[in-house]
């Protein structure tokens, strides 16, 4: 009983399922709904002149890749969940979990596409001139900005 009470002090504690984790979540899985259910596949919506709403299926990870080999694209992202929550809860700093949370929200949001669909949704493309980026969501956005935030911690400050 004693190990038990300790075992939920600790999570208690550490707050592993923080609301704003399952926020960002659910917003990602409600914006690639939302494409899904208004846009058919590979057809454009204009929002302005910088950026298009295209509805793709991603079957790889990260522009494409691995997208033949799923048992490889399955190990890599649950390998990747696994070490960035134990990296996240060695940080007693706030910044910095938040950083590590933006980076699992974004995984954990394409990793529910990937289980539910077989393919992630991308659907977010934005072009200045002829310049384009490669087509990318909602989750993408939280795993670069947790990029971004960590990056300046350690290298930039």
């Amino acid at each position: 009983m004693e190990k038990n009470v300790c075992l939920f002090k600790f999570f208690k504690k550490k707050k592993i399922f923080n609301i704003y984790i399952i926020l960002l979540i659910i917003i990602d899985i409600l914006s690639k709904f939302l494409i899904i259910k208004n846009i058919k596949l590979h057809e454009s919506f204009y929002v302005n002149d910088y950026i298009n709403f295209i509805y793709i299926q991603n079957y790889g990870i990260n522009l494409g890749f691995f997208k033949k080999n799923k048992i490889i694209i399955y190990f890599l992202i649950i390998l990747s969940i696994v070490f960035l929550i134990y990296i996240r809860f060695s940080f007693t700093n706030q910044n910095i979990q938040l950083s590590y949370n933006l980076i699992i929200s974004g995984i954990l949001g394409n990793l529910i596409n990937r289980i539910y669909y077989g393919f992630v949704i991308d659907f977010i493309n934005i072009h200045i001139l002829d310049y384009q980026l490669p087509i990318f969501n909602f989750a993408d956005i939280l795993i670069f900005i947790g990029f971004i935030f960590i990056l300046k911690k350690y290298i930039i400050f």
